[in-house]
């Protein structure tokens, strides 16, 4: 069996980055399925991490308003 050849990260399309409206501005995040590095990971579920309270948007949406 051949392997495959890496993926460009379709939530990010490659760039690694994200732009999050969490916390009522836009900004550029790393990305939570490829971690930044822009190639798809296998058996990356960000959406699990953020229910869990791990990810990054629950990290944002709990910090205080400035």
């Amino acid at each position: 069996m051949a392997k495959r050849e890496p993926e460009p990260c379709m939530p990010c399309r490659g760039t690694g980055q994200v732009i999050s409206n969490l916390g009522g501005e836009r900004s550029l995040r790393e990305c939570p399925w490829c971690k930044g590095d822009g190639m798809r990971a296998s058996g990356v579920d960000a959406q699990e991490a953020w229910a869990e309270g791990d990810g990054d948007a629950a990290k944002v949406a709990a910090e205080p308003a400035a």
